[in-house]
């Protein structure tokens, strides 16, 4: 039989440092706490779905032709039940200093599809399954990786009414790539006529932050909690962001649009799961690409907003380019005082990264992003290097970087510097005036090859008074390049603009 339901989803999110520590003292705890659970969930007209040690799964629905408040009622159980268990001083666990373990509990609520089997489910309860059990479910889990006591969905909220106080927000993304936006449940207003009163009112508010605190106190917890250590099959949230779509999947990272909760403007987040393939090695680049981007401010290098981890990912936050990358305006054609115009660009922020030591080393129209006034910025440093650390992030002789734009060095797997980011820009450079690339091979050990020893490429006629300057971009021989970025600029600045053929 299926229907529409509530669904809340409690528990005990130091089960196992109770039980660890001190058995018989934890059994009398998470009796009390299933005991106070359950008649919260009574008293606001809830069923009772499933029991275990330490959890309570409940389903609220709304009466035929009476007001639909079903979702008012499980947020204020959930709510509730941590007041009650919070407030309990006998429901506490005794560790061998003398010290009491009180329970910390967290809630999951989601309004959506239940499914009721006829067939009463082994030890008793509702046979409950479906949509909405799931997420409350897996939202409870959320909560605790965010450090929340009740973690809702929008649905929820929406069906709860105006009276629910919530606090900082998310996306909780599916493992189909679909999000849930989410939200914490920190109190809710009293009516005008209510007889329970302000002070009851604010006490379940200091319950569910005195529950949070204890929540991020890792000795009280126990060490239990999955912080940093996110299964993959399991859903991820992002706390302070609610998510839009996804734009894209990288090598170590999927990439979100997003919202974030205290700005209006959209950011891109790059978000890597922590545990996942590449293990400390990837996580390490993962952060070197922040620590490189946060410490230069300026306007052709993409803006950081925020780093930070949040249910066992890391994240970077970074500004959203609204008109895409460089490679779509190469396929539609660039004009070549445009392209001009951008080249310069471009060195001006290769300028900046090389005086402060890094080398991007992946320098492609992919990561040359426009901003909405037409400038160009360039982000994605993921294997960008500080030559004055010594970092082991690549062997010696691996190639790091996309074949079409790579430096001669690269393809040898010599030691690189700022030059081999100027023989990209010459590649990129070329690809903007002609709409081609300058080396095409059939297989990918012919295209390294051509970059190490081909001549370097002729312009088209109308081009060629800009022919010096890729010859020494891309000169085979390092030394026949510019020797900084700086360098190019000046040189092109001297130059009269082509134009384009009639």
């Amino acid at each position: 039989m299926e229907g529409i339901a509530t669904v809340l989803y409690v528990r005990v999110a130091n089960a196992a440092a109770l039980a660890k520590l001190d058995p018989q003292h934890a059994a009398a705890a998470l009796k009390e706490f299933r005991t106070r659970v359950e008649a919260v969930v009574t008293r606001q007209g809830g069923t009772i779905v499933h029991v275990r040690p330490e959890s309570v799964l409940a389903a609220f629905t709304d009466e035929p032709g009476a007001r639909p408040d079903s979702a008012w009622r499980a947020l204020l159980a959930a709510a509730v039940a941590v007041h009650d268990v919070t407030q309990c001083a006998d429901a506490t666990s005794t560790l061998q200093s003398g010290e009491h373990l009180q329970p910390v509990v967290t809630a999951g609520a989601h309004l959506g599809n239940i499914d009721i089997s006829l067939v009463p489910r082994p030890g008793g309860g509702l046979n409950v399954s479906g949509e909405a059990t799931e997420v409350a479910r897996v939202l409870q889990s959320t909560a605790v990786d965010l450090y929340w006591s009740v973690a809702a969905s929008r649905a929820t909220l929406r069906a709860a009414g105006e009276r629910i106080e919530c606090g900082r927000i998310g996306s909780m993304v599916l493992p189909d790539d679909t999000f849930i936006d989410i939200a914490e449940v920190t109190g809710f207003v009293p009516r005008s006529d209510s007889r329970s009163g302000a002070e009851a009112y604010q006490a379940v508010r200091d319950a569910l932050v005195l529950n949070q605190r204890m929540l991020e106190r890792p000795r009280e917890i126990g060490n239990t909690t999955t912080h940093l250590k996110a299964n993959p099959a399991v859903p991820f949230a992002i706390a302070g962001y609610r998510i839009l779509r996804k734009i894209g999947e990288g090598g170590m990272a999927s990439i979100f649009l997003a919202e974030a909760q205290d700005q209006s403007v959209p950011q891109v987040l790059k978000v890597m799961r922590i545990g996942g393939s590449g293990g400390s090695d990837a996580l390490q680049r993962f952060m070197q690409e922040f620590a490189l981007l946060a410490q230069i401010r300026h306007p052709h290098i993409a803006k950081i907003h925020r780093q930070g981890f949040s249910a066992g990912h890391a994240y970077i936050a970074m500004e959203y380019f609204v008109r895409g990358d460089l490679r779509g305006l190469i396929r539609s054609g660039i004009r070549p005082e445009l392209a001009l115009a951008y080249s310069m660009q471009i060195a001006s922020a290769l300028g900046a990264i090389h005086r402060v030591g890094i080398v991007h080393r992946d320098l492609k129209p992919d990561n040359l992003m426009i901003r909405e006034n037409g400038t160009m910025a360039l982000g994605d440093f993921g294997i960008a290097k500080h030559v004055k650390l010594l970092m082991t992030d690549t062997a010696r002789g691996e190639i790091v970087g996309t074949p079409y734009y790579l430096s001669p060095e690269q393809v040898q797997g010599a030691p690189v510097d700022q030059r081999c980011d100027l023989y990209s820009l010459g590649v990129i450079l070329y690809e903007m005036l002609t709409g081609s690339k300058p080396y095409r091979a059939g297989t990918v050990d012919e295209l390294l090859d051509l970059h190490a020893a081909a001549p370097v490429p002729v312009l088209p006629p109308p081009y060629a008074v800009l022919q010096p300057f890729i010859n020494r971009l891309m000169a085979k021989d390092r030394e026949q390049r510019y020797p900084s970025a700086d360098s190019f600029i000046s040189d092109l600045s001297r130059l009269k603009r082509p134009q384009p053929a009639q």
